[in-house]
């Protein structure tokens, strides 16, 4: 299988990573991930009360931030929170202290999956499956490609059909797919960053 933000799908081996497995340096890989400094957040709770899916998450925005902080790994890879985050950066513009959280979210997805730890959420991951592969594929999304291995994998065919009859008769979904023109320069951004994130020996 291939890759999600450059971390393989599937299951892996958490002896593996042993940095991982058991938190002595969780914080030092998340930081490393992100380019954040969970350190900086001092819990204003700013982020949680601008985010717009707060309500269906089991952690707070700095919840999470705060197990990170402390070296729980399990607590905060197994969580819902990392993926129910759809990265639109509102608790990022609301942080006073400028983290981007959403970076960091993104981060611990990558590492809940380097772990194999079972998605606590796993209809989002598989529809991350989807979207990243279209991406690798075809250099673009195609959102019908996508939507529909989705639809099919999930067995939810029916579910948002007249939605999608709407989008299709004005134009927002394509029946095939784009491709761009130097898919081989594509290839080599998804082979770089493959490399340079599946290195977590140099966190400090």
């Amino acid at each position: 299988m291939n890759n999600l933000h450059t971390v393989p799908f599937g299951k892996t081996n958490p002896s593996q990573h042993p940095s991982i497995a058991d938190g002595k340096t969780f914080r030092k890989i998340v930081n490393h991930l992100s380019r954040q400094k969970v350190e900086m957040c001092w819990h204003c709770k700013c982020c949680g009360g601008g985010c717009p899916f707060s309500d269906h998450m089991d952690l707070m925005p700095n919840q999470v931030i705060r197990w990170v902080q402390l070296e729980n790994s399990e607590t905060v890879l197994r969580c819902k929170t990392i993926w129910i985050c759809v990265g639109c950066h509102t608790c990022s513009d609301q942080c006073p202290n400028a983290i981007d959280i959403a970076a960091i979210m993104d981060a611990l997805r990558q590492l809940a999956i380097r772990s194999g730890i079972a998605p606590a959420e796993n209809d989002i991951y598989r529809f991350h499956q989807y979207i990243f592969e279209s991406i690798r594929r075809h250099g673009r999304l195609n959102k019908l490609e996508a939507l529909a291995q989705f639809k099919v994998r999930t067995g939810n065919l029916f579910s948002d059909l007249q939605a999608g009859v709407r989008m299709l008769l004005t134009g927002k979904l394509e029946l095939l797919p784009q491709h761009v023109t130097k898919r081989r320069e594509v290839s080599r951004i998804f082979d770089h960053y493959h490399h340079r994130r599946g290195s977590f020996e140099s966190h400090d």
